[in-house]
């Protein structure tokens, strides 16, 4: 299990942190709670910022807006790994997190699918938004790590069964 904190200002609202859990065996996100801007690492979690003076382990920046909405959209969308729970779950303690409501699909281009964001997107929504990419990011690292553990199991003559 990932532990995520994800601390935000610079958008609508108040500047907020987020606490969130990514398993990565079930492929499920839970964003748990957004609390008053915090700006010290809490336990030994990943933490995410648009802040550049605070310590983080990820820089979130606009350019990356796009493709975390698409990463919120595919999370929303799927289904995890039971093939019958959601991959992403809002907590009442952060329920006022969920994007879903200040962004819009607005058609497709040549880069793929374009969205409208609302003015008044929050700070904590941003953060969640920042979230997903981060979890969908992991978890593709996750399969190309475990990918490569397998070519190297075969080059050392192991077999795998496909």
């Amino acid at each position: 299990m990932i532990q995520i904190q994800a601390t935000f200002t610079g958008y609508s609202g108040r500047a907020c942190t987020l606490f969130s859990a990514f398993d990565s065996k079930a492929k499920v996100l839970i964003i748990g709670a957004e609390v008053d801007y915090w700006t010290r690492r809490k336990g030994d979690g990943i933490v995410i910022t648009n802040d550049p003076d605070i310590p983080r382990d990820s820089l979130f920046a606009d350019s990356d807006l796009r493709s975390a909405i698409a990463a919120f959209f595919s999370l929303k969308s799927g289904f995890a790994a039971d093939g019958k729970s959601p991959r992403i779950a809002f907590s009442e303690r952060a329920a006022r997190a969920n994007p879903d409501q200040s962004i819009e699909k607005d058609g497709i281009d040549a880069g793929g699918p374009r969205f409208r964001v609302a003015e008044g997107v929050t700070c904590g929504q941003i953060a969640a938004l920042a979230t997903c990419l981060y979890a969908v990011r992991s978890d593709s690292i996750e399969r190309a790590v475990s990918m490569a553990e397998s070519f190297k199991f075969l080059a050392c003559g192991g077999i795998i069964t496909i």
